[in-house]
Formats: C-alpha cells, sequence, structure tokens
C-alpha cells in the first residue's frame, strides 16, 4: 500500500510522551480505531472493528483472533494514560469510555470502542503539535516498543534543525528514553535494554517502515547517559523500487569464526530488508536467484535454521 492510500493515525504530541502501558493488541486496536477517524474533526462515539478486519490489516490468522480480541476490549476499559496537562499537572485518564467484544445473530462478532471524554483533546479537533504516521508503516510492528520508538521519531521528521546530512537527528537521556517505551525496571542494565529491547525495536521499524535506523550510544564518562538516533526517509512512488545494498565482501578469516558470522549475518539482514522494504510497496516482489542462494549460505553459516527453510522454500518456487 503506497502512503497516498494508506489511512493516517495521528496523535496529539502530549499524548505521545504520555506513560502507558499497553500490550500490542490493545495498541493495535486503538491505531485500528484512530485510523478508521478524522483528527481534525469531533468525537465520532461509537467505532466498530471486526476481528476479520483486524486479522487482514495485521497479517494473523482469523481464527486466532476472537479471544485476543475479547480479552484486549475487556482490559482497555481499565487502561489509563499518565498525561501532563497545560499547567504541568500530571493527570491519570481512562482511554475509553467503553470498550466490548459483541456477538450478534446474523452479524457476527465485533468490537465496540468509544474514546473517552478526557483523552479527546490529544486525538479530536486537532490542528498543531502532533504527529502523524501512516497507518501501514505500523502493522507489522508488533511490540509496543517498536511502535512508540517509531512514533517519537516521526515527531521530528519535518523539522530543519534535526536535518544533518540528509538524515533526522534526535537525542534522548536513557532514563528518558526507557520511561517513554515504558519499561521496567528489569532493563536497567544498558546490555539487557539494548539486546532485548532496543535491538528488537529498530529491527521491525528497518524491516516494515518507511524509515531506516541507526543509533550511538553516548557516554558521560563511562556510563552510557543517553542514545543518539539517525534515520533516513525511504519515500518511494509505486512504480519505484528500493535500490538493491552493496554487499559486504567475505573477510579473510577462519571458517566457522566469530568474524565470519558477522558478516553473514550482516548481508542476510541487508537482503531481507532491501525484499522487505520492496514488498510494503509490492507484494509480488521477490528477490532474484542469486540473491536468495547468497542467503541461505548466509543462513547456513549462522545457523539461522528458520531463514536456511525460508529461502530454501522460495528458491524451489
Amino acid at each position: 500500500m503506497s502512503s497516498k492510500n494508506s489511512p493516517r493515525i495521528v496523535f496529539g504530541n502530549k499524548l505521545l510522551h504520555a506513560g502507558y502501558s499497553l500490550d500490542i493488541n490493545e495498541q493495535r486496536l486503538i491505531n485500528l480505531a484512530l485510523s478508521k477517524v478524522n483528527s481534525k474533526k469531533s468525537n465520532p462515539g461509537k467505532i466498530l472493528i471486526y476481528p476479520t478486519e483486524y486479522a487482514k490489516c495485521f497479517g494473523l490468522s482469523k481464527h486466532s483472533v476472537y479471544e485476543q480480541l475479547s480479552s484486549a476490549a475487556e482490559s482497555l476499559r481499565d487502561k489509563t494514560v499518565s498525561i501532563l496537562d497545560d499547567s504541568g499537572q500530571s493527570l491519570s485518564i481512562p482511554w475509553m469510555s467503553s470498550a466490548t467484544y459483541e456477538k450478534v445473530k446474523n452479524q457476527g462478532s465485533f468490537i465496540t470502542l468509544e474514546f473517552s471524554e478526557e483523552i479527546e483533546p490529544y486525538i479530536f479537533n486537532i490542528e498543531k503539535n502532533f504527529t502523524r504516521l501512516f497507518f501501514h508503516n505500523t502493522v507489522k510492528l508488533n511490540s509496543l516498543a517498536s511502535f512508540r520508538l517509531y512514533a517519537l521519531l516521526n515527531e521530528v521528521r519535518n523539522y530543519k534543525n534535526y536535518k544533518r546530512q540528509g538524515a533526522v537527528v534526535v537525542n534522548f537521556q536513557l532514563p528518558e528514553m526507557k520511561k517513554k517505551l515504558f519499561l521496567s525496571e528489569s532493563y536497567g542494565a544498558w546490555r539487557d535494554f539494548k539486546n532485548r529491547i532496543l535491538l528488537p525495536a529498530i529491527e521491525k521499524i528497518n524491516a516494515h517502515t518507511d524509515v531506516r535506523v541507526t543509533f550511538k550510544p553516548k557516554k558521560m564518562g563511562n556510563c552510557i547517559t543517553a542514545i543518539e538516533f539517525s534515520y533516513f526517509t525511504q519515500c518511494s512512488s509505486e512504480s519505484e523500487e528500493f535500490a538493491r545494498p552493496r554487499l559486504s565482501r567475505r573477510p579473510k578469516v577462519n571458517k566457522g569464526s566469530h568474524a565470519e558470522g558477522v558478516w553473514a549475518r550482516g548481508n542476510l539482514n541487508r537482503l531481507g530488508n532491501y525484499e522487505l522494504s520492496n514488498q510494503n510497496e509490492n507484494p509480488a516482489f521477490r528477490l532474484a536467484k542469486a540473491d536468495i542462494r547468497r542467503c541461505i549460505t548466509y543462513a547456513k553459516i549462522i545457523g539461522d535454521d528458520e531463514a536456511k527453510i525460508f529461502y530454501s522454500k522460495q528458491l524451489n518456487k
């Protein structure tokens, strides 16, 4: 789906920076509901979401979503947002005034959502200080951390003072970053945060959205205190393809060494991101046979059986 045909989801920036914790099904329900409304108009009241629609949007099996949606609708009724008002006072406001899972004879099952009156100023009648996302760029982000990071990066996308040599560059203090991603203290160590939260989130963003992100930890003495994110946007028309990346040459290292694995994983990720980026615009896109064979080789080197099976099936087709 191209951007011009994709619904938009819009958040007031205060809501974007608010403190809240949702599971992925709850966040997806909210995103899908926002994609159905006009942020420049008033709260429309009840919004209907069908399980088959939800499954199609997020690439899920329609037989597995009924229980997920029923649970998500029930839990959303009690979910709140901690947000700062204009005076700087912290308010705890509900997401929804109602959220129900209904089953009606001859109509099937559906979710009915209605945003609360308290949250209206942050998602309706918005004219300034907002962040807009194209819905199709969010559907494959399967964690709250990946979605929130993607949204936070997009907040400054069009501001000139964040541009540097064609890239958008933004810095977050590490405690601030963890707070915005609503993480528990179990991710206190940098290594845990990087490996369990940051890297998986960036991998999803790079594979499934219109931006390509890198990051650099910033130190004060021996301590990492901040993160600098840098990203390029990929804006292509439906007729354009993302350029095939240049692959790294195999280093002169021993077979089976760590360095060989780093090289193989890097090239596998480059080709994988290249394929997924083009499939976002053209679902029929496939790698050339030579590149599929390369991916199988890389997967064997790093012991990634899932990738090896995936690309072997592509080659057989």
